[in-house]
């Protein structure tokens, strides 16, 4: 159960508004950038404990803000985020802030100037406020770090808030800003938006450029926003990506496909439940459920970890070379390991992900999208290892980053949206499209939302 105050009416009025009215708003003066700074600030302070945010100067996120309100007020709008409160995952190379990545080792560089996304989210106007907790260098999925404190689960502070965009997915869910942006190498724009009850969204890969951010897997990471709304993410997704959407359309009985054979004692019985409720919604309004076999979707999780593990113990070399100091138990023991991955264990992993993107793609391609639950369990317990699903004992890894990790590793789109709740804690559902269809996979996210209740 939430144990955070209620929030204010103008603030419940505020989640009722997609981005795109409140920037209209801002743009007609009924709306102003600085009284949603401040509304940001008081939430921040309301869910203080929850513990999302990094770092933020809020005397100059005022200041920027008033700034912006009078060039609305002379009729000067930067673009379509003009005045939007954004705050951005603490990996990324923001002008006037630090980059800790949520630990105290010494990080690579990552250039001088401000990653290009930030830039264009200036560009269109953002105001771009904070900086947001994360898991480790973003090798987690859990929002746990013994450097910062752990990011805690907004509907029950004891539970996992997911990872590794961890404070990005409670920002949301708490009002903190209107949107955030995180990272996505094999979940973590999408768990921690199922596990906060909002709306997370992995493009294509390549999509969005990553420079200015601090690699993980340099070819698993994506950049992702995450938001209230699909088309808040989408509208985010423009700005970034530099690509529009317009064109995407859904048919008028959408194919969706579902993994049923994979996901097969995969599942918690309660998330079960509530996808299977869903499913059947779907069917009501009119789609078309086929069932997607993938007998290498088996193949995804001996690959991702080998190329993201020696992936990024390249990346962090040098703080390695000096005895890793910095680094928490929680991530120098994997840091460690992957050391140790041989090169031929990396090229055939490498092998065989390209198998499974050829059969991915192919499979993708006989529908509009596939559906699956985001996690395979409800948010665990902070510090919990283990947990219970259809077909016995298994880790929380395995529970979580299992249904999310092989669409970061073949690099096709992925959103994720919520679905409902069980025992008052949320469970998201997963879309799955073809490579390079973006918008046609978010006008399904906002047909889909329409089924989902919140």
């Amino acid at each position: 159960m939430r144990t955070s105050q209620p929030d204010s009416a103008g603030a419940a009025a505020e989640r009722d508004a997609s981005i795109r009215e409140v920037a209209r708003a801002i743009a007609a003066g009924a709306q102003g950038a600085q009284a949603l700074v401040e509304r940001a600030r008081e939430n921040a302070v309301r869910h203080a404990e929850l513990n999302a945010i990094a770092w933020v100067d809020w005397p100059a996120a005022v200041s920027e803000a008033q700034a912006l309100d009078a060039e609305a007020c002379s009729g000067r709008l930067r673009g379509p985020l003009h005045g939007i409160p954004v705050s951005i995952k603490d990996l990324y190379a923001v002008r006037g802030m630090p980059t800790r990545a949520g630990t105290r080792a010494p990080l690579p560089s990552l250039g001088t100037g401000e990653a290009t996304l930030v830039k264009r989210l200036r560009a269109a106007g953002a105001l771009v406020f904070a900086k947001t907790n994360m898991h480790e260098i973003a090798l987690g999925c859990s929002g746990e770090n013994e450097w910062t404190g752990d990011v805690r689960n907004p509907f029950d502070p004891a539970r996992q808030s997911g990872g590794s965009s961890s404070g990005s997915g409670v920002a949301v869910a708490t009002g903190i800003g209107l949107a955030s942006i995180g990272s996505d190498t094999g979940g973590s724009v999408r768990i921690p938006a199922a596990f906060c009850s909002v709306v997370g969204f992995k493009p294509t890969w390549g999509a969005i450029p990553l420079d200015g951010a601090l690699p993980l897997s340099y070819t698993c990471d994506h950049a992702g926003p995450l938001a209230r709304r699909v088309d808040d993410c989408a509208l985010l997704y423009e700005v970034m990506a530099q690509r529009s959407v317009a064109h995407g359309t859904v048919a008028r009985r959408p194919r969706l496909h579902v993994p049923a054979a994979w996901l097969r004692g995969r599942l918690a019985p309660e998330v079960r439940e509530v996808f299977e409720q869903a499913v059947a919604r779907l069917r009501e309004r009119g789609a078309e459920i086929g069932e997607a076999l993938l007998p290498q979707l088996d193949d995804a999780w001996s690959a991702y970890t080998p190329i993201v593990r020696a992936e990024a113990a390249w990346v962090h070399r040098a703080a390695l070379d000096a005895a890793g100091a910095g680094f928490s138990p929680l991530v120098l023991p994997a840091l460690h390991a992957a050391r140790r991955i041989l090169a031929v264990e990396y090229v055939e992993a490498m092998r065989t992900r390209a198998v499974l993107s050829a059969a991915l793609d192919a499979a993708l391609a006989a529908c509009d999208a596939w559906l699956l639950p985001t996690s395979a369990v409800l948010p665990p317990l902070r510090g919990q290892n283990d947990v219970q699903v259809e077909g016995g004992t298994t880790t929380v890894r395995e529970a979580v980053l299992g249904q999310t990790l092989a669409f970061s590793l073949c690099g096709v789109p992925a959103l994720s949206i919520p679905l409902g709740f069980t025992a008052g804690l949320p469970v998201g559902l997963q879309i799955v499209a073809r490579r390079d269809g973006d918008a046609a996979l978010l006008a399904l996210g906002r047909w889909l939302e329409g089924s989902s209740p919140r």
